[in-house]
């Protein structure tokens, strides 16, 4: 399990890429955004320090 949060963005954002390779509904714009969100939280949560 992910110690950190951006562990976690980055769990989520590869579940959620996987996802919408074979869920048709996940390619809308507003889920392509929430993985574009989860990738941005994903490289700058470390340098954060989360």
């Amino acid at each position: 399990m992910p110690a950190t949060i951006s562990g976690w963005c980055m769990a989520l954002f590869f579940l959620w890429f996987g996802l919408s390779a074979f869920v048709p509904a996940l390619n809308t714009d507003m889920f392509k955004k929430v993985g574009a969100v989860l990738a941005i939280l994903t490289a700058v949560l470390p340098f954060v320090g989360m």
